[in-house]
């Protein structure tokens, strides 16, 4: 099976992106710096996950945006998975593999959830045009067809041609 491929936004201009290579992680949070807590302890109770959300959010708020975001960056990323970092729709910021399973680190000020990696590449590249014209990408998003193509192809690249599967 081939890895899976995430787009990640470090934060507005990718501020945190230099602490993110130099202790080797990513991290991600909720719009705002709402916060739920440890998501493994969220997740292990029915409804745990929806009711911090409404907690965070306040009432009537639709939280399937977040939901997602956080199951998925704890439940679906892999080890071994790839991260294409970005800079807003301007750059690329770096490229790297995810070698940690999740973790809540309560001593951050924010962006709380995080994930080991290690950055194989932090040159500053091009965003690339189709990208920009790929909808919503939300602070970690799972890249999915047609864009998965584009992102084989710049991963490729920094491997000496080697691609992303197994």
């Amino acid at each position: 099976m081939a890895k899976r491929i995430w787009m990640y936004w470090p934060d507005e201009k990718a501020g945190q992106f230099k602490e993110n290579v130099e202790k080797g992680f990513m991290a991600c949070g909720l719009p705002k710096d709402r916060e739920v807590g440890d998501l493994d302890e969220c997740m292990s109770k029915k409804g745990g996950l929806d009711e911090a959300l409404r907690e965070a959010y306040g009432p009537g708020r639709r939280i399937a945006n977040g939901r997602k975001l956080l199951r998925e960056f704890a439940n679906v990323m892999q080890i071994g998975d790839y991260i294409i970092a970005r800079k807003e729709f301007s750059s690329i910021v770096g490229v790297g593999i995810v070698t940690g399973d999740y973790r809540y680190d309560p001593t951050r000020s924010k962006f709380r959830h995080c994930r080991d990696v290690k950055w194989i590449d932090t040159q500053v590249r091009p965003f690339p045009e189709d990208f920009k014209r790929g909808g919503k990408w939300h602070r970690v998003t799972m890249i999915n067809m047609p864009f998965r193509r584009i992102a084989e192809q710049i991963i490729s690249s920094i491997n000496g041609g080697e691609g992303v599967t197994g």
